[in-house]
């Protein structure tokens, strides 16, 4: 029987559409995509970016030690005399200069005490020339006594007498010596205290205080102006004493008070520990740069100290949160041709912020999975790429 190809076609056609056999049709298909899926194919490998662990033999810290600006100088002036104020030429806030006018006493009795002392050393000296010409007339009169008893016309009686007198008119003298002395002394202190009726400015300075305004009647010491010395402000630090023994007087150490950056060069480490912060004061002189830090603000030292402890500088990006306070990290171990994922757990000593400081069962030269450590797993193959821990930290 011959059957045409327009039969054979329609043959089959009717065969498809033929109920019993289109179920085994469409299990066949099935199988057919289940074995094109399963077939085996080439493992895709996973690229990943790896730093080498280089050891360290240590670290470095930055240890920031608090402190307070005071300036150079501070002074509470006053009058050393009671009296009443008579002008104050300042106020707060002023900037003054050395042996600027400050402050005046009224001066009228301290004048008078003046005038007192030198009407006393006018007197002292009169007496002085009173007593000198007494001595001289007695030295005279001695004389011609003593002359006089030599040749035998006056008694010795008369001769003692003379003497004696010359004895009592030098003593006289020098009572009166003194009594000018004194009365040169008076006269000197009457015009220091004179002087001391005005305060002037021992420093440059900017006033801090006015304590007093003019008709205030004081007392000796009372205090009328306190003032700041302008410019030179000093830092001082309370140290540790492992610390403290780390500096060297002269050297320039980096400061910070609030937006300001400072350099300050240490003066002096007090010797005596601080019984409440136990801790040794460091003086440190700060520079001036024209807008000296306001005394009294708080103030940071910033101290790099070396840490003797071995490990390894890595990126934060590499370390996965493990159990009891460890974190573990990836590194890619050479697995003949391969490459291949292996887990260490490591210890966390220090972190600046995107590197971290770590030791655990690394080595020296270790390649260190250094981003993407979520996409990769133990005994995973992968193909490594290295890159330096600069490129990985901003």
């Amino acid at each position: 029987m011959i059957i045409h190809a327009g039969d054979k076609f329609g043959a089959i056609n009717r065969l498809l559409h033929t109920r019993r056999l289109l179920p085994f049709f469409l299990a066949a298909n099935v199988l057919l995509l289940i074995g094109t899926l399963c077939m085996p194919s080439a493992e895709a490998q996973l690229s990943v970016s790896v730093t080498q662990a280089n050891l360290e033999a240590g670290y470095q810290v930055d240890r920031v030690y608090g402190g307070e600006v005071r300036a150079g100088r501070v002074s509470t002036l006053g009058f050393r005399h009671a009296g009443e104020v008579l002008k104050v030429h300042v106020q707060e806030g002023d900037t003054v200069s050395t042996g600027q006018l400050l402050a005046e006493l009224d001066p009228e009795p301290l004048r008078a005490v003046r005038d007192k002392a030198a009407a006393s050393l006018r007197h002292a000296e009169a007496n002085l020339q009173v007593a000198a010409a007494a001595v001289e007339l007695a030295t005279e009169t001695t004389r011609r006594h003593r002359d006089l008893l030599n040749k035998g016309h006056t008694s010795a009686q008369r001769f003692d007498e003379v003497r004696l007198d010359l004895a009592a008119r030098e003593a006289q003298l020098a009572v009166a010596q003194a009594d000018l002395t004194r009365a040169r002394a008076s006269l000197r202190a009457a015009d220091v205290d004179l002087e001391r009726s005005r305060i002037h400015a021992p420093y440059p300075a900017r006033i801090q205080t006015r304590h007093a305004d003019e008709g205030a009647m004081l007392v000796p010491g009372q205090a009328v102006l306190r003032i700041v010395e302008a410019g030179r402000r000093e830092a001082r630090i309370g140290l540790p004493l492992d610390v403290a023994a780390t500096l060297h007087p002269g050297r320039s150490y980096p400061f910070r008070s609030g937006d300001q950056m400072l350099e300050g060069t240490l003066l002096h480490v007090l010797p005596e520990v601080d019984g409440r912060t136990r801790t040794l004061t460091a003086l440190f002189e700060l520079e001036d740069h024209g807008h000296p830090a306001a005394a009294g603000s708080l103030i940071e030292l910033t101290l790099d100290r070396t840490i003797t402890e071995p490990g390894f500088w890595l990126p934060l990006s590499a370390l996965s949160e493990a159990q009891r306070g460890l974190w573990s990290l990836f590194v890619v171990i050479p697995d003949g041709s391969r490459e291949t994922i292996e887990r260490r757990l490591v210890e966390v000593l220090h972190s600046d912020g995107h590197r971290v400081f770590v030791r655990g069962t690394l080595a020296d030269g270790d390649k260190v999975v250094a981003t993407g450590s979520q996409r990769v797993v133990p005994g995973q193959t992968v193909v490594s790429m290295v890159t330096s821990l600069a490129q990985v930290t901003p």
